[in-house]
């Protein structure tokens, strides 16, 4: 049976023959086949580093990294496992972790790991050792020319559970992956779900920039006194120096209003696994924090492309929440006790934006992870639909002039209905208050028997349903299999009463729309009175 022992200077090329013996030259984590980086890391304080050995050879190695999140998070990484394929089956992966477990369990108060799904090895390793399923982060690396989703898991420790906050404020859409992460974590749900969060307002006269060495000064002092737990953790934070964040390959972005810096967004890029983290996130107000998560975010996307967004966000925040599912983002992960602020422990949900297509097959689950991997894949078909229909919203003139939350505000009211040809969509006078866009297909506007306009995709009817509750002075009818997007009057209503900006951008244009349809209207009345009276004039 193999021995399981701290690593040593003398094992660094064993270690990398172990890894090259597993995954070849093609391994796209270079570092592993580095001299200089594993040294660095076996002699590493905040590194468990250890290796399991069978007659002199080297046949495992895993780590534990505890240098994760802030200090007094105690939050340990356990990763790095790779086993001899010819010693596989054979119990080594298990030693390996009860190892770890016995090093950093006096360490830390919250563990988790990545486990792959190309098998279920690490999976049941980990169920196995009191680990829970949390979470799964959809094609979050990239492995050769593919890329490959991971169950997150995560087990407690010490004083983790006693010092958690309860309660915790969240929209319908971490509900669904909170509710399971908990109970597969053994404890009560008690979620609160806020339905109402409203997204925080709209960036209109923001502008976004790069964070200049000289100006570090005026965004450290929107730190001061931060008192309350951040909206965002990512074990980086700018009050730990710039040029310690700079080593780490992070960058910041800034908010400003004329001349005055009102907020900065800190990222890493991760150009291999085309990846952005965002880890901090500091502002002076809402409507700084809105103009950051909307404009900052769509600058990293337009600078580095990058195919994985990750956000891990305070699960008592859901105005936050609320904004960046309204951004696409979607919860994939839901961390029970996972950081420590104040003196209390608080949940962390784990959300993505994935650019790519979000096409999951062919995982390799255990039984405790299918539901979640189920609950994600249904929240990514959601917002990806979304991010469909807001591709739509934005080509529709009443829409015009709206931000991307505000935007999403509107996805997230909207239903899709389907209709069959000859279906009636709404009758001559009806009291139907809704407004209608087609997706696919065409609508046929009628009065009585005569047909008055086709509308096609991309196109809007029924706007007037959002001004007035007069009858409908048509008939609208499906032509051959129609799909529209529903907005209701009441839920439109609704939203413009919690954000005026929005109901002033969209009745200003179905103002100017009319406006248009009335030009229109007087001046082929006038063309016909023209005719008319040429026809009544004497030769």
């Amino acid at each position: 049976m193999a021995s399981v022992r701290r690593a040593d200077e003398g094992d660094v090329e064993a270690v990398i023959a172990l890894y090259r013996s597993v995954y070849g030259d093609s391994f796209p984590f270079r570092e592993f086949y580095d001299a200089r980086w594993i040294k660095k890391g076996i002699f590493d304080d905040d590194i468990v580093w250890l290796v399991a050995e069978d007659e002199e050879r080297l046949v495992g190695s895993a780590a534990v990294m505890l240098d994760v999140g802030d200090r007094n998070d105690l939050i340990g990484e356990f990763g790095r496992l790779v086993v001899d394929p010819t010693v596989r089956g054979g119990g080594l992966g298990s030693a390996l972790m009860e190892a770890r477990l016995a090093e950093a369990s006096p360490q830390i108060e919250f563990g988790f790991a990545e486990c792959r799904t190309a098998h279920v090895g690490a999976q049941k390793i980990a169920l196995r050792h009191g680990f829970a399923v949390v979470g799964l982060e959809p094609l979050a690396y990239r492995v050769l020319d593919r890329r490959e989703s991971v169950v997150l898991v995560c087990r407690h420790f010490g004083n983790a559970l006693r010092l958690r906050r309860n309660n915790p404020r969240v929209t319908p859409q971490v509900y669904a992956a909170g509710s399971v992460a908990l109970g597969n974590c053994g404890l009560e749900n008690d979620l609160l779900v806020e339905h109402l969060a409203d997204p925080y307002p709209a960036a209109r006269h923001e502008q976004c920039c790069e964070l200049e060495d000289q100006q570090v000064y005026r965004l450290l002092r929107l730190t001061r006194g931060r008192g309350q737990a951040p909206e965002v953790f990512g074990g980086m934070r700018l009050e730990y120096g710039f040029l310690k964040i700079k080593a780490h390959a992070g960058r910041y972005l800034t908010i400003r209003r004329g001349q005055s810096v009102v907020g900065g967004l800190g990222y890493v890029c991760d150009d291999l696994d085309s990846k952005v983290r965002v880890f901090d996130l500091v502002a002076c107000d809402d409507r700084a924090r809105g103009a950051l998560l909307e404009l900052a975010l769509a600058r990293i996307e337009a600078q580095h492309d990058p195919a994985y967004l990750q956000v891990d966000v305070n699960a008592h925040e859901p105005r936050f929440q609320a904004t960046l599912q309204c951004l696409g983002f979607t919860p994939v992960a839901y961390c029970p006790s996972m950081v420590y602020h104040g003196g209390e422990r608080l949940d962390v949900v784990k959300m993505v934006k994935l650019r790519v297509p979000a096409k999951l097959g062919g995982l390799e689950l255990v039984e405790p992870a299918r539901e979640m991997a189920t609950v994600v894949e249904d929240l990514l078909v959601t917002n990806a639909r979304g991010v469909a229909l807001d591709d739509v919203a934005r080509r529709v003139g009443i829409f015009q002039g709206l931000t991307d939350v505000q935007i999403g505000r509107l996805r997230e009211l909207a239903r899709e209905v389907p209709y069959d040809g000859g279906e009636t969509v709404f009758a001559q006078n009806s009291l139907d208050q809704a407004l209608f866009i087609v997706l696919e297909g065409q609508v046929a506007i009628q009065l009585g028997s005569q047909p008055l306009a086709t509308v096609s995709p991309g196109e809007i009817f029924g706007e007037l349903a959002l001004i007035d509750e007069l009858p409908r002075s048509a008939a609208a009818v499906a032509v051959g299999r129609a799909r529209l997007l529903v907005i209701r009057g009441d839920d439109f209503q609704q939203v413009v009463r919690r954000d005026p900006e929005l109901g002033v951008v969209v009745l200003r244009n179905i103002a100017q729309t009319l406006s248009a349809r009335l030009r229109d209207t007087n001046q082929r009345l006038e063309a016909i009175g023209r005719v008319d009276r040429l026809l009544e004039s004497p030769a």
